[in-house]
Protein backbone atom coordinates (compact mmCIF):
# COMPACT_ATOMS: atom_id res chain seq x y z
CA UNK A 1 0.00 0.00 0.00
CA UNK A 2 2.62 2.47 0.97
CA UNK A 3 4.58 1.44 -2.27
CA UNK A 4 1.36 2.25 -4.28
CA UNK A 5 1.02 5.94 -2.67
CA UNK A 6 4.85 6.72 -2.96
CA UNK A 7 3.97 5.61 -7.12
CA UNK A 8 1.27 7.89 -6.94
CA UNK A 9 2.90 10.60 -5.35
CA UNK A 10 5.72 10.69 -7.94
CA UNK A 11 3.61 10.17 -10.76
CA UNK A 12 1.86 13.51 -9.66
CA UNK A 13 5.49 15.21 -8.81
CA UNK A 14 6.17 14.72 -13.05
CA UNK A 15 3.26 16.00 -14.08
CA UNK A 16 4.21 18.86 -11.99
CA UNK A 17 7.82 19.38 -13.40
CA UNK A 18 5.81 19.05 -17.12
CA UNK A 19 3.44 21.90 -16.42
CA UNK A 20 6.33 23.92 -15.02
CA UNK A 21 7.70 23.66 -17.96
CA UNK A 22 4.78 24.50 -20.12
CA UNK A 23 4.77 27.43 -17.73
CA UNK A 24 7.94 28.11 -18.75
CA UNK A 25 7.66 28.22 -21.98
CA UNK A 26 4.74 30.43 -21.98
CA UNK A 27 6.64 33.03 -20.33
CA UNK A 28 9.27 32.71 -22.80
CA UNK A 29 6.36 33.33 -25.61
CA UNK A 30 4.92 35.94 -23.31
CA UNK A 31 8.46 37.88 -23.22
CA UNK A 32 9.31 37.45 -27.10
CA UNK A 33 5.04 38.83 -27.82
CA UNK A 34 6.19 41.95 -25.93
CA UNK A 35 9.30 42.24 -27.48
CA UNK A 36 7.47 42.17 -30.90
CA UNK A 37 4.93 44.45 -29.65
CA UNK A 38 7.84 47.27 -29.30
CA UNK A 39 8.05 47.40 -33.16
CA UNK A 40 7.64 50.19 -34.98
CA UNK A 41 5.99 47.95 -37.93
CA UNK A 42 2.04 47.21 -37.23
CA UNK A 43 2.58 43.16 -38.68
CA UNK A 44 5.41 43.25 -35.83
CA UNK A 45 2.81 44.63 -32.96
CA UNK A 46 -0.24 42.46 -34.26
CA UNK A 47 1.83 39.32 -34.46
CA UNK A 48 3.49 40.27 -30.67
CA UNK A 49 -0.38 40.91 -29.23
CA UNK A 50 -1.12 37.14 -30.37
CA UNK A 51 2.08 35.80 -29.05
CA UNK A 52 1.03 37.27 -25.44
CA UNK A 53 -2.29 35.93 -25.67
CA UNK A 54 -0.71 32.86 -26.08
CA UNK A 55 1.97 32.67 -23.50
CA UNK A 56 0.00 33.90 -20.81
CA UNK A 57 -3.14 31.16 -21.44
CA UNK A 58 -0.24 28.66 -21.27
CA UNK A 59 0.56 30.14 -18.15
CA UNK A 60 -3.06 30.02 -16.70
CA UNK A 61 -3.23 26.49 -17.91
CA UNK A 62 -0.25 25.16 -16.29
CA UNK A 63 -0.83 27.25 -12.70
CA UNK A 64 -4.21 25.83 -12.69
CA UNK A 65 -2.99 22.76 -13.65
CA UNK A 66 -0.22 23.24 -11.05
CA UNK A 67 -2.84 24.56 -8.19
CA UNK A 68 -4.87 20.77 -8.77
CA UNK A 69 -1.95 18.30 -8.60
CA UNK A 70 -0.68 20.03 -5.45
CA UNK A 71 -3.80 19.74 -3.57
CA UNK A 72 -3.90 16.37 -4.55
CA UNK A 73 -0.82 16.25 -2.51
CA UNK A 74 -2.26 17.49 0.18
CA UNK A 75 -2.98 14.34 2.46
CA UNK A 76 0.92 13.21 2.27
CA UNK A 77 2.68 16.86 2.75
CA UNK A 78 4.64 17.71 5.59
CA UNK A 79 3.07 20.83 6.12
CA UNK A 80 -1.05 21.17 5.29
CA UNK A 81 -0.58 24.98 6.03
CA UNK A 82 2.38 25.42 3.33
CA UNK A 83 0.66 23.06 0.48
CA UNK A 84 -2.27 25.27 0.98
CA UNK A 85 -0.52 28.44 0.05
CA UNK A 86 0.78 27.07 -2.66
CA UNK A 87 -2.39 26.10 -3.99
CA UNK A 88 -3.75 29.59 -3.36
CA UNK A 89 -0.49 31.06 -4.98
CA UNK A 90 -0.82 28.41 -8.17
CA UNK A 91 -4.33 29.93 -8.02
CA UNK A 92 -3.20 33.24 -8.07
CA UNK A 93 -1.01 33.22 -11.04
CA UNK A 94 -3.60 31.58 -12.86
CA UNK A 95 -6.01 33.95 -12.18
CA UNK A 96 -3.61 36.48 -13.15
CA UNK A 97 -2.61 35.22 -16.77
CA UNK A 98 -6.40 34.78 -17.14
CA UNK A 99 -7.16 38.20 -16.61
CA UNK A 100 -4.62 39.18 -19.28
CA UNK A 101 -5.51 37.32 -21.85
CA UNK A 102 -9.28 38.13 -21.11
CA UNK A 103 -7.78 41.78 -21.25
CA UNK A 104 -5.62 41.25 -24.62
CA UNK A 105 -8.58 39.56 -26.15
CA UNK A 106 -10.43 42.71 -25.85
CA UNK A 107 -8.10 44.98 -27.40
Amino acid sequence: MRSKMRSHQRKIQEQLAAFAWLQAWGTNVAAIGQTKGLSSRKKQQQEGERLQLIGNAMQAIANAAQAELTARLRSSASSKEVNDMMVAGNLLQSLGNSLEVIAGDGS
